[in-house]
């Protein structure tokens, strides 16, 4: 492994004060790993820690359950008090293909990831195994421990949390998990698929999980990708503690996903380490993804005081170019919420037994027509329950501001929520969020909701518990950290989604295809060229204009309000005979009626109305 040195460091003022430090790796390939032949290693093993998070000691772990006790104190748990949900729609979800995706037993949490290819094979990742299923034809291929599969490249170490992502683009996907657990033996493990089969060959890469030598190991990580990227966030952590009492820093490491789809012999990256504001580390930095596709050089990511009892505080961490370029920068604003969100209160079960919710971190979020939409779970006031937290962030280019709203049920906890793009073409603001389920009558299973830009449906639940789950020895089991979510990129209106079940008092992970209500259908997309066509309309991102002229000649085409103002000119040119198709931007118009208009010398050739919502 062959580290070279910092390129260089500095310190920018934004909104706020705020440093970061940038570091150029090279890291060498450690071999390639074949998942077929993985599978068929003889023995393979898991290694799970049955202790429940204790409650005593003084420690961050400790006073997180003395804050959650206060909560629940102050905002007791109530029934007759109406649910969270404040917005509601009549669309429903319907629940399709659907299976269990653990052989074995899956570990504790679950840590559920999960992704589809285009030919309909889904690999859902959990503590501490993936699991293969072509969901085309109804055939599970595999379940391989990490352990099998990182025995070709020789890391025996505590294979863990793993995370996976699909290139809809390239049609390949990306693996990653954790390897160690102290600063002697920790490590990234990066794998590329050579092709879209998972059972195929895996490029392997390991990336230090002490990159910055100072005696941390790596816990926590999430992914995401952009067209010529990937991007990995990582809490470093002191040795000897856990992930509560331990925090040090997180970090992003940038990285060059096409040297590792080649399987180069070095791997190069960027680490992007000490952000902070106001002096101190900013914690548990989450990864945002592409909404409708994958974005070109943008990448964000959403950080929270995830162990506040009450805040409204956001933070919008931005990298804005590639590591090719030799000029990407990061850019860190504070927002604050519209609401204030509360620290998340343990979650129900039967027989008195609880779910450990953590704390209130952001778990998931989407990135498309200049907003990011973002989930996390906390406290509903009304009903000492726990919830979700949907954020909108609006305009990103300038003053952000976000906009809250909770989903919640009187009787039920929802947590560990993860959210993917739910609108049929690219500029809409829809999105689909799915979550755990669980309550004293209710096992735990895993729902899901639909967001159309402004309302919510009714919650689906997707998958019920089977049994309330009690595999530690303590009162308070683990519930989460993850749920894992993706939208099939080449079947409309459809998404595939991994969390936790309740099944013969184990924790079990189940996969479901999750079909979207009937408006996704509803917009019909025009031919290549489609002859007097306006579409998207109404718009909210862009509109296409397609029109054909006789002959060539000088055109006008403005833009008109309701009352037939003219609210710009956007083109006056020569147009040419034929086929001609005019992109028009709507994101920063106004709601409303206006009519785009094509005329020459004063005489009119087309006008189309024109709806901004």
């Amino acid at each position: 492994m062959k580290k070279l040195p910092i390129l260089f460091g500095l310190t920018v003022l934004s909104l706020f004060s705020y440093s970061q430090t940038t570091t150029s790796f090279q890291i060498q390939k450690r071999g390639t790993v074949n998942a077929t032949r993985a599978m068929k290693e003889e023995v393979s093993i898991k290694i799970q820690n049955m202790e429940a998070p204790s409650p005593d000691g003084e420690s961050t772990k400790s006073m997180l359950l003395k804050k959650k006790a206060e909560i629940e104190k102050n905002y007791p748990r109530t029934v007759s008090r109406s649910s969270s949900r404040d917005i509601t729609s009549n669309d429903t979800l319907t629940v399709g293909k659907s299976f269990l995706s653990n052989i074995g037993s899956a570990g504790n949490p679950s840590d559920n990831s999960m992704a589809i290819s285009n030919d309909g094979v889904v690999v859902s990742a959990f503590n501490s195994a993936i699991f293969v299923r072509d969901t085309e034809n109804d055939t599970t291929l595999s379940e391989i421990a990490l352990n099998q599969f990182s025995a070709q490249i020789g890391m025996n170490f505590d294979n863990f949390d793993p995370k996976m992502i699909y290139d809809p683009e390239n049609d390949k996907f990306m693996l990653i998990y954790l390897a160690g657990r102290n600063e002697n033996n920790s490590f990234i493990v990066v794998c590329f698929s050579e092709t879209n089969d998972p059972m195929g060959n895996w490029n392997v890469y390991s990336l230090p999980g002490n990159p910055l030598n100072d005696t941390s190991w790596s816990d926590y990580p999430a992914i995401s990708m952009t067209k010529d990227e990937a991007f990995i966030t990582i809490n470093l952590l002191n040795p000897g503690g856990s992930w509560q009492t331990s925090f040090k820093q997180t970090v992003i490491w940038q990285i060059d996903k096409y040297t590792g789809y080649a399987g180069d012999t070095a791997l190069d990256l960027n680490l992007w380490s000490g952000i902070q504001e106001g002096g101190i580390n900013l914690r548990n930095m989450h990864p945002v993804r592409g909404g409708y596709d994958l974005k070109s050089k943008d990448q964000y990511f959403l950080s929270n005081r995830n162990f506040a009892t009450m805040s409204d505080s956001v933070y919008l961490i931005h990298i804005d170019n590639t590591i090719t370029s030799m000029s990407a920068n990061i850019d860190v604003k504070l927002i604050r919420a519209d609401k204030n969100y509360f620290l998340a209160p343990n979650a129900r079960q039967s027989q008195g037994r609880s779910f450990a919710t953590n704390d209130s971190r952001v778990l998931g979020g989407i990135y498309e027509n200049n907003q990011i939409q973002y989930v996390h779970h906390g406290l509903d006031t009304n009903t000492g329950n726990c919830v979700i937290y949907h954020g909108v962030i609006s305009n990103l280019e300038g003053t952000p501001s976000i906009k809250t709203r909770t989903i919640g049920n009187s009787g039920i906890d929802y947590g560990y929520p993860n959210i993917v793009y739910g609108g049929l073409i690219a500029g809409e603001n829809k999105s689909i969020i799915g979550f755990n389920h669980t309550g004293v009558t209710t096992n735990a299973g895993i729902s899901a909701t639909y967001f159309d830009g402004n309302n919510f449906s009714e919650t689906k639940m997707v998958k019920e518990g089977e049994s309330n789950v009690r595999n530690f020895r303590d009162y308070l089991m683990r519930w989460g950290d993850y749920f894992g979510i993706q939208r099939k990129y080449n079947e409309d209106c459809k998404v595939w989604m991994s969390g936790y079940f309740g099944q013969g008092q184990e924790n079990k992970t189940w996969v479901s295809e999750v079909i979207l209500p009937g408006d996704c259908y509803d917009t019909i997309v025009p031919e290549q060229f489609v002859e007097n066509t306006l579409f998207p309309n109404p718009s909210v991102f862009e509109s296409q204009f397609h029109f054909t002229l006789e002959e060539s000649q000088q055109i006008t085409v403005d833009l008109t309000d309701a009352n037939g103002k003219v609210v710009r000119v956007l083109y006056e040119d020569q147009a040419k005979q034929g086929e001609n198709r005019i992109t028009i931007s709507t994101q920063n118009l106004a709601i409303g009626i206006y009519f785009v208009r094509v005329y020459s010398d004063s005489k009119s050739i087309l006008v189309k109305k024109l709806v901004r919502q």
